[in-house]
Parts: C-alpha cells; sequence; structure tokens
C-alpha cells in the first residue's frame, strides 16, 4: 500500500487551521502521513497543530522561526517519507476522498504527476472550476499547455473567468522520487509563485502526468492570501523580477519562443498590477498621487515592463489588463487609479473573503 506525505506549511493561521486538519485526518485513505511545519506562528497555530498531534500519530510536527513558505516546504520535502508528496495549504482544506481518488489513479496509470481541478470559497459563494481546460488529459512528450498555463493563468481559455495558473502547489499529487532525485526546491527569493517555478521543473521532469478534471481541494480566499494584494512589500523588483527572470530562463529551452514570449509578456502585465497592489497603491505607501504617478511611470519604463506593455497582445488579456496596459501607454496613471479603486469597491461587495 502506498505511502502518500502531506505537507502544510503553517503560518498565524488560526481561523483556519483546524478546517484544514480535519479534513487531512479524516482521509478515506489512512496510509498517510502528514507533515506540519509551523513557519513561526504567533497566533494559536502551533497550539492547535499539537493538540492534532497528540491525537494522531501520523502527524510530525516540526517548527521553525519564521521562514518563509518555500523554506518550510523545503523542509517538508526533505522530512517526507512518503512513495508520493502533495501539498496543501494551511487556510484550505480537501474533499475526504482526495488521497483515495488520486492515489489509485497514480498507481493504475504509474503517473508520475496526478493533477486534478479545485474550488474557489469566498466567505458569501463557491465556484467549482478546472485548473486546465479541455477535460481529462495526458500528458507525456507534449505539455505546452502545461508551461503556458503554468506561466500565465489565461493561456488557453475560452473565456476570462475566475482560473490560477496551473502551476499551483496544491491540486498535484507528485512521485517522491520526481521531487527528490531532481533536486527540484522552492525558491526562496520569490515572494509570490514560488510554486509557478517549482511546477514548471516538476512538469519538464515527468514522463507521465494526469490531469482528471475532478473537483476535490478547496481554495479558500481571505484577507490574509498573498493574492489578495493585502501585504505591503516595499521592494517589489527584486522578487517579481526574478520571478520574471525564471520564467524567461525556463522557456529558453523550447523551440516554440514566440508563444512563450506572448505569455510572458501577459503576465508582466499582470505582475505591474502586482507592484501597483502590493506597493504603489497600498495603504502603507506613504505618497500623494502625485507622487505615486511620478514613481509608477518611473518603474514602467524599467524592463522588462516597458517591453511588455509596448508588446503584449492585448487580445490575451482580461478587461483589466488590458485597461492598465492601454492607459499605462499613454501614461494616465491617475485614471486608472481612479478605475482601480472602484474595480476593488466591486469585488469587495461580490466576492467577500473570510475574515
Amino acid at each position: 500500500m502506498q505511502k502518500v506525505s502531506i505537507i502544510v506549511p503553517i503560518y498565524n493561521a488560526e481561523n483556519y487551521l483546524s478546517n484544514c486538519l480535519e479534513s487531512l485526518v479524516n482521509q478515506t485513505y489512512k496510509n498517510i502521513e502528514i507533515i506540519l511545519i509551523n513557519d513561526g506562528s504567533i497566533d494559536s497555530s502551533l497550539s492547535i497543530c499539537q493538540q492534532f498531534s497528540n491525537v494522531d500519530k501520523r502527524i510530525t510536527l516540526l517548527s521553525i522561526d519564521n521562514s518563509g513558505v518555500s523554506t518550510a516546504r523545503n523542509l517538508g520535502i526533505k522530512q517526507a517519507t512518503g512513495d508520493y508528496i502533495t501539498f496543501v495549504d494551511s487556510d484550505d482544506w480537501i474533499e475526504l476522498n482526495t488521497i483515495e481518488f488520486t492515489i489509485e489513479k497514480a498507481v493504475e496509470t504509474n503517473a508520475d504527476i496526478i493533477v486534478w481541478s479545485y474550488f474557489k470559497n469566498y466567505a458569501n459563494q463557491e465556484r467549482a472550476l478546472s485548473l486546465i481546460p479541455g477535460g481529462n488529459q495526458t500528458f507525456t512528450a507534449k505539455k505546452e499547455i502545461l508551461y503556458l498555463k503554468s506561466i500565465y493563468q489565461f493561456y488557453g481559455q475560452k473565456k476570462f473567468g475566475d482560473t490560477v495558473s496551473a502551476g499551483t502547489t496544491w491540486c498535484k499529487l507528485y512521485k517522491s522520487n520526481l521531487i527528490k532525485e531532481n533536486n527540484i526546491k522552492f525558491k526562496k527569493e520569490l515572494t509570490r509563485s514560488q510554486d509557478v517555478i517549482f511546477c514548471l521543473e516538476a512538469f519538464s521532469k515527468a514522463n507521465l502526468i494526469k490531469y482528471y478534471d475532478e473537483h476535490l481541494y478547496h481554495y479558500r480566499i481571505n484577507n490574509s492570501s498573498t493574492c489578495s494584494g493585502t501585504r505591503y512589500i516595499e521592494d517589489t523588483l527584486t522578487p517579481f523580477n526574478s520571478l520574471l527572470n525564471e520564467m524567461e530562463k525556463f522557456s529558453k529551452q523550447f523551440t516554440e519562443k514566440e508563444k512563450f514570449d506572448d505569455v510572458i509578456n501577459a503576465r508582466a502585465v499582470q505582475i505591474i498590477l502586482w507592484h501597483l497592489d502590493h506597493k504603489y497603491f497600498h495603504k502603507d505607501y506613504k505618497a500623494n498621487i502625485f507622487k505615486r504617478k511620478r514613481e509608477i511611470i518611473k518603474f514602467i519604463n524599467l524592463e522588462p515592463y516597458k517591453s511588455a506593455l509596448r508588446n503584449v497582445d492585448l487580445n490575451l488579456l482580461p478587461k483589466k489588463e488590458r485597461t492598465v496596459t492601454k492607459l499605462f501607454r499613454k501614461n494616465l496613471i491617475v485614471t486608472f487609479y481612479i478605475i482601480y479603486r472602484m474595480h476593488q469597491s466591486y469585488m469587495r461587495l461580490n466576492n467577500k473573503k473570510f475574515d
């Protein structure tokens, strides 16, 4: 019977952690180890972990000084003794048959990676979403859609809707030896989308990947989520440029360079919005709108953002990204700021996050 290691990095997740851990300890497939890495939490997360580990011997609890999610996940990989590895975020949860379903498919097909779909959970609604368009699929030598949709979440979508990158950490079951023998690790220097680079490397090393359009993972949107844009980052250039550099470096090994250039330009436009969310439009950025405008104009004239704004295919962009591209090409920063604030208010009303 194959053993599955479930790795859970934890930082200040007291509001949701019990829900997450209940979904893990009650899995219908029992041959699991649950590796909890408390990443220097200052709330009651460690106490909650201890309560669960005291009653379930399948739980291994590690506690480290706050070092970031990449360090925590890498430690989990090092600790893992299972034949397979999967990742769950501490504010999310999974269906009770998730491990049973995915390990059955892994053993049946001998796939290196099993991928599945998810629910996106807001406080006021739940959406069932596919991680990869096109239903159940098998990937062997040709994995282009996996690479391109990992770099740019809207690639291959018929409509620009609610979706995430195919390069999420979660919704994947990996053969342990694929990860360990190829020394695939999360890069600590990346603030966001560490999972994308990890997945790109894993996908490229895998001989067989199977995707099942089964909704098994619950991705919770809350005010502490990285994607919520609530965290202020003083230096956004270093981590976000590092991410684009890693994607560019990865794309150079493939012949269809034009497609990769298109998605990297589109991703760069998205990352311009990250810079706005995490710095220039953030409430903790101490500057009036005119100083913000000057600083943003200076920033968007740096590479790779200058070239991305000039060369991006507008047809690849959803409405928000098309709008920022058109306005920033004309340096209409204040106009976009007003639209941005209106959009933020609309999203708060219609997609309520968990507190």
